[in-house]
């Protein structure tokens, strides 16, 4: 049976040749003026996926590791939003189907790198909602590459809220 990393209700398996990590992002210490709630509001869990070691240091959708991924690479970040943007229109229902390599586009990146894409989904599942953004090293060799990243996704699993 292989093994799983699980965190905050999120777990996948531990695949050969991925970095995985399961994290919920510190809360800003800084109060809201006239508030007690922190300046960053309430936070959650985000995985992160790549298939060259991540650094410890990097930001929600990857900066920090995307710009150093070759051709051969792939990013995957699970990230959650509140519950209650799960009921807008942008968010489908249920789990988000396997990507097609028609699904990713050059321009889908959150900054565009020259050679690279990136495809995005929005879902709600089991009472929370989700951002689904994945980039691959190379538009060239996408073909493969979302296949390696679908392998990942298949074995994500969200637990109820």
């Amino acid at each position: 049976m292989t093994e799983r990393l699980r965190g905050h209700g999120i777990s996948c398996a531990l695949l050969p040749g991925w970095d995985i990590r399961i994290e919920r992002r510190a809360e800003s210490p800084v109060p809201v003026p006239g508030s007690t709630e922190p300046m960053g509001g309430s936070t959650y869990p985000v995985l992160h996926a790549g298939t060259s070691p991540l650094p410890a240091r990097r930001g929600d959708y990857g900066s920090g590791y995307v710009e150093t991924m070759t051709p051969a690479d792939v990013f995957v970040c699970l990230s959650e939003f509140d519950p209650y943007d799960g009921i807008e229109d942008m968010f489908e229902s249920g789990m988000t189907p396997p990507l097609r390599a028609n699904d990713f586009h050059p321009d889908a990146q959150q900054r565009v790198i020259a050679g690279m894409c990136g495809a995005q989904r929005f879902f709600a599942t089991r009472r929370r909602a989700f951002g689904l953004y994945v980039v691959l090293g190379s538009w060239l060799q996408r073909v493969p590459l979302v296949d390696r990243a679908n392998q990942l996704l298949s074995t994500i699993e969200i637990d109820l809220r």
